[in-house]
């Protein structure tokens, strides 16, 4: 009775060691394949008339008869080296720009384009010159406003970017519209891949650029103004086409 008893252990005991081996001999089922990536954003968004000569491109407002647009976004990086006044969310160059605009580079050139602004047929990419030599181009006025204190603030965008380190008076400061390049073989405007829209270290990626470059070989002396507001601030940049000079 005992051996019999002992016998029925054993085998239990074997069953359960078998079971055990095949369970963990058995491949795990296939894991869930990972959920396709997000398309990326289209580079242009809804493009609508507004009546008198002002359109809607994406979130853009373009006032063609006044030669300017308006773009939202926020006040990025400050206290931190910066290289780029502007970029688009997510862009490459996200972490040293000192404005977040809510715009792809494709909507930010074609506003540049209904205002009047055009490549210039001298102009030389900014990494075929001297990045000291003043770039070629169509001279625009970047301001960056913002709400405080129930009042409007409006500030040029020299003045928003430059603190007392950067050795740089923001009057003298100029902006030119370059118009940034599209990519041989994919055929996609590279300011849409990139998200640089506009850039004060020659970048022939920019859509608009300082003409002469501003902090070379002096990286980090540009961080940003005091009197912007805190990041995460909403901001507009406001971009007006500057007439030539009779």
């Amino acid at each position: 009775m005992k051996r019999r008893q002992g016998l029925l252990a054993a085998l239990a005991l074997s069953a359960a060691a078998c079971g055990g081996l095949a369970r963990a001999q058995t491949p795990a089922p296939p894991a869930s394949p990972p959920p396709p990536p997000s398309p990326p954003k289209p580079p242009l968004g809804e493009i609508k008339q507004l009546g008198s000569d002002r359109y809607q491109i994406g979130r853009i407002v373009v006032d063609k008869r006044a030669g300017s647009f308006t773009v939202p976004g926020r006040v990025h990086v400050t206290g931190k080296p910066l290289e780029y006044l502007a970029t688009s969310p997510g862009g490459a160059k996200e972490y040293e720009t000192l404005l977040e605009l809510d715009t792809t580079g494709s909507e930010f050139n074609l506003a540049c384009i209904l205002i009047g602004l055009e490549r210039d047929a001298k102009q030389v990419s900014a990494r075929d010159q001297s990045p000291h030599a003043p770039l070629v181009g169509q001279r625009v006025a970047i301001f960056v406003a913002w709400a405080e204190g129930g009042k409007q603030r409006r500030v040029s965008a020299a003045q928003a970017l430059l603190n007392a380190d950067a050795g740089v008076k923001a009057e003298s400061v100029e902006w030119v519209y370059t118009g940034s390049y599209t990519a041989q073989g994919t055929g996609r405007f590279a300011a849409d891949d990139t998200g640089t829209l506009v850039g004060f270290i020659p970048d022939e990626n920019c859509v608009i650029q300082s003409a002469v470059g501003i902090g070379i070989g002096a990286y980090g002396s540009v961080r940003g103004h005091a009197t912007l507001p805190p990041v995460g601030s909403a901001i507009e940049l406001v971009v007006e086409a500057v007439k030539a000079a009779r």
